[in-house]
């Protein structure tokens, strides 16, 4: 899974920027460093590994099949990438803080809405946190490279002409600030919790279903609890958010959550966001997460935002692009430049190209994942 922007949408790969070198046999050199057959191996059957692959009839998973001569094809690009990257990397040293990391990490929670989301989106996608940080620590290399290679500043006119060029984009809906907190209760999970704790397997399915509901009243009674002093102080919100949401993302901002529109959220949140008056501490919302106290900051009415309310977003967005561009350009100015030797002339491009075109599926023959 990749949670940043820059190096996927310039067909770049960041999870390739770090790699061991098991196997010191070279396929390929780049300005007389190696590429390993390890390391292309080691790429290639994370792949397999993963269900687009497992889901393949065998003829496709064939050394020489299409479909593996594409996956080669792109694994072999994205080393050769990956290695001329870093000799830039190196060679302006560049390096990267635990406050960076920290900084991005945060930045990453609070674009997909919390930090809870954040861990529910790892673990769909199988990535551990050191890998989520090897991630990070590429993506502000790679910028770092790109600020100190290329200009990616942006002028007030170009905000004010992309403003002008895109103002239906800005016709934003009904949008709130709100802040919550939120305590976690999901009766599968704990039911599975329950589960693997019991060890034996003792427990009959009435007696799991009662510590289940116990435990969801638990959860409830903390939540009244919580509510109650909300109410009583909604000044200290922000407080009772850091000490008892487990939303910890949005419990670090005192449970602020920023600006969203209703169908940002899941129905009963936003029911309840949308209907509650600012300042007042919303009754408690049950929702597939949890129960949720809420209460609402501001209110943003529908219609066309004004260029000063939308400055800051243009900028990012158009920076972005730019930080793009600046290393599409560098990337192709290098390997124009460097000395790249297929050791192993099977990794050759211009023979993978040649295997290609000698295995075109025909239609009547492609797998279901060529379709």
């Amino acid at each position: 899974m990749k949670l940043t922007k820059t190096l996927l949408a310039a067909g770049l790969s960041i999870g390739l920027l770090t790699g061991c070198a098991l196997d010191r046999s070279a396929i390929i050199t780049v300005n007389g460093e190696a590429i390993t057959k390890a390391q292309y191996e080691k790429i290639l059957n994370e792949q397999l590994k993963s269900p687009q692959f497992q889901n393949m009839p065998a003829e496709a998973k064939a050394e020489n099949s299409y479909i593996m001569l594409m996956t080669k094809d792109r694994i072999t690009n994205e080393l050769i990438v990956k290695t001329i990257l870093e000799q830039q990397i190196k060679k302006h040293k560049i390096t990267v803080s635990n406050e960076e990391i920290k900084a991005k990490r945060k930045e990453i929670a609070d674009k997909i809405g919390s930090e809870e989301r954040l861990q529910e989106i790892l673990k769909q996608n199988n990535v551990s946190e050191s890998k989520l940080r090897e991630d990070i620590v590429n993506e502000i290399k790679i910028d770092k490279l790109v600020s100190a290679t290329g200009d990616t500043k942006v002028s007030d006119k170009e905000i004010s002409d992309f403003y002008n060029k895109n103002k239906a984009s800005f016709n934003r809906p009904e949008r709130v600030r709100a802040s919550h907190i939120l305590i976690e209760a999901n009766p599968d999970k704990i039911k599975q919790e329950v589960i693997d704790a019991d060890k034996n397997g003792k427990l009959t399915a009435a007696e799991i279903d009662a510590k289940v509901k116990a435990k969801m009243d638990e959860k409830m009674a903390l939540a009244k609890k919580v509510r109650e002093e909300a109410v009583k102080n909604p000044d200290k919100f922000a407080d009772l958010a850091k000490k008892y949401s487990d939303d910890k993302g949005s419990a670090i901002q005192g449970g602020d959550l920023g600006f969203f529109p209703k169908e940002a959220m899941v129905k009963p949140f936003a029911d309840a966001a949308f209907s509650l008056k600012p300042n007042v501490v919303s009754e408690i919302v049950v929702s597939e997460f949890g129960n949720h106290i809420i209460i609402v900051k501001d209110r943003a009415a529908k219609g066309m935002q004004p260029l000063d309310k939308v400055k800051d977003e243009i900028k990012t967005f158009l920076e972005q692009q730019k930080k793009i561009e600046a290393l599409q350009k560098l990337f192709a100015g290098l390997k124009a430049e460097a000395k790249i030797e297929y050791v192993d002339k099977s990794f050759d491009p211009a023979n993978i190209q040649n295997a290609l075109r000698q295995n075109i599926p025909q239609a009547g023959n492609m797998s279901p994942v060529q379709q």
